[in-house]
């Protein structure tokens, strides 16, 4: 058993504090000693002392740590009093120990659990706060209103009129490939690739184990120091704590070497077959274009020689337009809108604000074809 501590008492009736534990009735107002909750001085509850760390502890002597029992107080059924555990009848009112069934600890727990009760029954007063100032609520709706007015903005539409179509311009194109031989090599052969000749050759290279070589690493590793001790105080319920001791490891890291087996690859290249051939196939080789300023929009002329054949087609249809300040912008659009476009029409070109969808509109900004811008 560890060395007792002199605890102390606080009296419920008169309120009078640090009444030392072996004291059984109030030095004020002579009430015995009931309903209360023993303390040590200098320790708060559930704190630990470092083994330097006990110097302001009041430790009792022999002779007094004999005195008090090793068994917490009992409560007196009748008066509420506590008595030591050595005591068959109650030192306030005389009633039996055998009438009464609860002691220290039982009490307390009772207590706590009521405690915790009645203030969880309790209304929970409303936290007064402060009023608030309306400013920052003004400059928040301020921004909100300014972002949604520069989206919209932003979003809208702005319609150009007064524009006048001063030039049209169609371009067609047609890809003119030729049946060619090409001589090409490879890892495997192509269909219909007449070969020329095979040879072995690299491909690649494979990373292969050769051996191991020994390498010396740095390890390390947490050991045990040594044990340190720290001290905690149990509540006894008869007016004394107990000191009891703990044992706790203290680690340190220890650094060692160790020899390890690396492994050590080598490159070794691999061979394969690779295949020289001749193959023919279609490629493009020239362009024929036909362009012009007029709805007269055909295909050009692609005579074809030996060996040849159409391919891709592409077309393309734009007009420029010129405002009242003589600025002109040319746009792209689809043959079927550019068809009903003829030079000196007035229209109307509608965008966003940001610059894009621009589209053909009438004068209330609705859309009649999609246009492109060129770039």
């Amino acid at each position: 058993m560890g060395k007792l501590v002199m605890g102390y008492w606080d009296c419920p009736v008169c309120g009078s504090q640090g009444i030392r534990g072996d004291v059984v009735n109030c030095p004020s107002c002579g009430r015995a000693r009931g309903d209360v909750q023993f303390y040590l001085k200098n320790v708060a509850e559930g704190e630990t002392r470092e083994e330097n760390e006990r110097g302001d502890i009041e430790y009792m002597d022999e002779a007094k740590a004999q005195s008090f029992s090793k068994n917490p107080d009992w409560y007196c059924s009748f008066c509420n009093s506590l008595n030591s555990d050595n005591a068959q009848f109650c030192g306030n009112c005389g009633a039996s120990r055998a009438d009464s069934e609860s002691n220290y600890f039982d009490q307390l727990k009772k207590k706590q659990e009521q405690e915790a009760a009645e203030l969880a029954a309790q209304p929970q007063p409303a936290a007064r706060t402060q009023p608030k100032s309306k400013r920052p609520l003004l400059i928040l709706a301020a921004v909100v209103i300014g972002i949604i007015l520069l989206f919209t903005y932003l979003n809208g539409n702005k319609t150009a009129g007064d524009l006048k179509v001063t030039a049209l311009n169609w371009v067609r194109n047609i890809q003119i490939e030729e049946y060619r031989e090409f001589s090409e090599s490879g890892w495997t052969l192509p269909d219909g690739a007449e070969l020329t000749d095979q040879k072995s050759e690299y491909h690649h290279s494979d990373s292969v184990l050769s051996h191991y070589v020994d390498r010396e690493v740095q390890r390390s590793r947490r050991v045990l120091d040594h044990y340190e001790t720290y001290y905690t105080y149990e509540d006894r319920g008869n007016g004394s704590f107990e000191e009891v001791s703990h044992q706790r490891p203290v680690y340190e890291t220890e650094y060692y070497t160790e020899t390890i087996q690396e492994p050590v690859f080598i490159q070794v290249p691999r061979y394969q077959t690779k295949y020289y051939y001749n193959i023919w196939r279609w490629t493009p080789t020239r362009e024929a274009t036909a362009d012009g300023t007029d709805h007269n929009a055909v295909w050009p002329e692609t005579n074809l020689g030996e060996n040849e054949r159409e391919g891709q087609k592409s077309e393309d249809y734009r007009f420029t337009v010129t405002d009242s300040k003589g600025e002109s912008t040319t746009y792209r659009l689809a043959e079927s809108d550019w068809r009903n476009l003829n030079e000196g029409d007035s229209i109307s070109i509608t965008s966003r604000r940001t610059g894009a969808d621009a589209f053909i509109s009438d004068e209330k900004g609705n859309r009649i074809a999609d246009i492109y811008p060129v770039r």
